[in-house]
């Protein structure tokens, strides 16, 4: 019995230490662990992350190349871009219908002297301009842009022998270069959502180009070949104060994008021309009873309306459709050292009303490693005119606009 008892006593010794090796192993285990969390209610605090800022929109695709006042720089942002864009003119409307060299000097007196027909014809008109503008953001809906640049007009004109008859005489191919006429507009951005805008402009034009340009070895009617002062149409510069109001409503969708647009050009009043002595004398022997002349004229006031489509086919690359309808009176008032028996020089023989379509596209320069810039083309044609003529007509229009963001 003595020794059942002692077997017990060993057996509880030895179950005793196993448990208390199993509790040592379990403490070590514990303490070799990564520490616990606290619980919510443990924790001194709970802090949040911040909300994650929303991305900007991406800004409008860009209109055509001919819409102004369209494309806004961001606040304190400049565009500077130059612009050569080149016209070509050639064919003789009166209205909407073209007619002859041979019938104009048949048919069509000269202003100044009713009696007579006129006998210089123009054949063929190259105008080239080189425009450079600064699009500066004022704020996120207030921009101003200057306008600067260079002019050259070529004529190619065909002068008839004598004062009547339709034997042509010969060739003149006089030309015409100076500065632009300056302007300086407020674009402001009125409304805008997320697939609409609606934005005004207001400008001046200042008369920073020549209105008094020569043509040198002009040949005349009498087989002579003067200096004499290049028509209305051949000058660079108007002469006068301009005012230039417009209104944009552009919107977006998706990779489609269209607009609508109107801008007038109103001269503010005559420019100011001399006179001199033989003129007067000449113009009075001629109208005796006739009012004494006005110096100084203006062109007519100019309207034009355009709409527009474009397509983004990846971003930074856009292409678009335009039509433009424009309606210009004719020039008021006249300079009376344009007086030679030709077509142009008759300021009545000015404005009308044209349709032209144009396509173009503009193409980010992030796709040749220039991500600030951007190029802008545009070439069209007319549709429809109807001219107060005899008038030489418009043929084509192309031009370009490269963009860098300063």
């Amino acid at each position: 019995m003595k020794k059942a008892q002692s077997h017990r006593s060993m057996v509880r010794r030895s179950q005793g230490a196993l448990a208390l090796a199993m509790a040592t192993a379990i403490v070590a285990v514990d303490a070799n662990a990564a520490p616990r969390k606290p619980a919510a209610a443990e924790s001194p605090s709970i802090k949040t992350q911040p909300a994650t800022a929303q991305p900007a929109p991406p800004p409008p695709p860009p209109a055509p190349m001919g819409i102004f006042g369209a494309d806004m720089p961001a606040a304190g942002k400049l565009v500077l871009s130059i612009t050569p864009v080149f016209a070509n003119l050639s064919g003789i409307k009166m209205g909407t219908r073209t007619v002859s060299n041979e019938y104009i000097v048949t048919n069509v007196p000269f202003f100044l002297n009713p009696r007579q027909t006129v006998r210089i014809i123009p054949q063929n008109i190259a105008v080239a301009t080189q425009i450079v503008g600064l699009n500066y953001g004022v704020t996120k809906d207030l921009s101003v842009i200057l306008t600067a640049g260079m002019v050259e007009k070529n004529l190619n004109a065909l002068t008839f022998r004598g004062a009547s008859g339709i034997m042509p005489l010969g060739r003149s191919l006089p030309g015409t270069t100076s500065l632009a006429d300056v302007t300086l507009s407020g674009v402001y951005r009125l409304y805008q959502d997320d697939v609409h805008r609606i934005q005004l402009s207001l400008g001046f034009s200042f008369p920073a180009g020549s209105y008094t340009a020569t043509f040198k070895d002009f040949l005349l009617p009498d087989g002579t070949r003067r200096n004499i002062r290049g028509f209305y149409g051949m000058q660079p510069g108007t002469g006068t104060f301009d005012f230039l109001p417009g209104v944009i409503y552009a919107g977006y969708l998706g990779p489609w994008s269209w607009g609508l647009g109107y801008r007038g050009r109103f001269p503010l009043a005559p420019n100011t021309l001399g006179y001199s002595w033989d003129y007067l004398l000449e113009y009075r022997l001629r109208f005796p009873l006739g009012p004494t002349p006005s110096g100084g004229y203006r062109w007519g006031d100019l309207h034009e309306f355009n709409g527009w489509l474009g397509y983004t086919w990846t971003a930074g690359l856009t292409t678009t459709f335009r039509a433009s309808a424009s309606t210009q009176g004719p020039i008021r008032g006249f300079d009376p050292e344009i007086r030679g028996p030709a077509v142009p020089a008759n300021p009545a023989f000015y404005g009308g009303q044209r349709v032209e379509l144009f396509g173009g596209a503009t193409i980010s320069g992030k796709f040749v490693g220039y991500e600030n810039t951007l190029l802008a083309i545009e070439a069209g044609l007319p549709v429809y005119q109807n001219l107060n003529g005899p008038q030489i007509m418009k043929n084509w229009q192309a031009g370009m606009s490269l963009r860098w963001k300063i």
